[in-house]
């Protein structure tokens, strides 16, 4: 791996403020390639923006052009080929081995706009004046942040209030409304779900964790409580704003026609109605979890290779369990119509079909 010294000679980071780069050398990884074998195998530019660090790599264009790229020539300070394109590099690496530096393109897309925003801010702004950024590397990592499209990363920055927090202090309450989410800057944090016995501890929370966005999309209360472990500041967002974002772009949504469809093509619809909506009305063919559970049991009966589509009576709670797994790695969709439209197109399709 490169040094921090080093890391200022590469494109953009020669660009960005200094304070950040230690930060963001932490988020490369090293992958070594043997001679022969093509450093594109195991994804294309789409996903991960590469930087030859040491040996040698021929690279073919589509365009039947090549070039090689040494890890002492200046074009090294500069990722291979064209990030994020829909153009297929071909290369072969030519000396014993190669090891190539890479980070994930969506990851320095928006930590660039961050960078832009930091210097472009006025000195009391609530961007400035932290003792580490870890907070916003880990925004950034965060799913939700990670499938908004660059042009809208700088409106979540734009919108965060600094609060200062204590230990022992609930700062969310489960049953409340959710009006706002949050970030840690600095402190730990505890997250608690009422059980019969009283509370139950289901994870901790450390700097750089974005909570509290699920109900700003699903309008329902929270359904858990977080609790500081010790003093700390938090970054809050305006739920109604950063809500539009989520919804706007995570939340993908299918008719009922073009759900069915896919359906039909291998997806698994997932009802996510309480048990006594479901055992009233449901679509023969589904797997039924309730979304107030859905983090706790979409590992046991989901499958991350199977695309989802997931139905309700309403688009609220449809769309805050697409949102939910969409942030765990699921392929998931919203349905339009809820069940019942769904069962009236398998219906009118049924009574067409015989009679024809």
């Amino acid at each position: 791996m490169i040094t921090v010294d080093e890391l200022k000679n590469y494109y953009p980071f020669n660009k960005m403020e200094e304070k950040f780069l230690p930060l963001l050398l932490q988020q490369f990884e090293v992958v070594e390639f043997k001679k022969g074998e093509d450093i594109f195998s195991l994804d294309d530019n789409k996903i991960n923006a590469k930087y030859i660090i040491d040996g040698a790599v021929k690279i073919t264009y589509p365009s039947g052009r090549e070039k090689l790229l040494k890890s002492s020539s200046l074009q090294s300070y500069y990722p291979v080929g064209e990030v994020n394109t829909q153009k297929k590099l071909e290369s072969v690496v030519t000396t014993p081995s190669v090891k190539v530096m890479i980070m994930n393109n969506i990851f320095l897309d928006h930590f660039t706009v961050w960078d832009n925003l930091f210097k472009e801010s006025s000195p009391d702004s609530p961007l400035r004046g932290h003792a580490s950024y870890k907070w916003v590397v880990g925004l950034l990592i965060s799913k939700a942040v990670q499938m908004l499209p660059r042009g809208h990363v700088d409106q979540i920055f734009k919108n965060l209030e600094p609060v200062y927090v204590t230990d022992g202090e609930e700062v969310i309450t489960e049953g409340d409304s959710g009006d706002f989410c949050y970030i840690i800057v600095k402190g730990t944090a505890e997250v608690f779900k009422c059980v019969a016995e009283g509370e139950e501890l289901v994870a901790s929370l450390q700097s750089g964790t974005l909570f509290g966005e699920q109900a700003l999309v699903s309008k329902e209360p929270r359904t858990a409580s977080v609790r500081m472990k010790s003093n700390g500041v938090l970054m809050k967002m305006v739920g109604e704003k950063f809500s539009s974002l989520l919804k706007s772009h995570v939340v993908r949504w299918l008719t009922t026609d073009a759900s069915y469809e896919l359906i039909l093509d291998g997806a698994v619809l997932l009802d996510v109605r309480e048990k006594d909506e479901f055992d009233n009305l449901s679509f023969q063919d589904c797997v039924h979890i309730p979304v107030s559970v859905l983090r706790e049991e979409c590992g046991n009966k989901l499958d991350k290779n199977t695309t989802i589509v997931t139905c309700s009576n309403t688009g609220l709670r449809c769309a805050s369990a697409a949102f939910l797994l969409a942030t765990l790695g699921y392929d998931v969709y919203s349905m339009q119509g809820g069940v019942t439209g769904l069962l009236k197109l398998v219906d009118k399709q049924e009574a067409s079909r015989a009679s024809s």
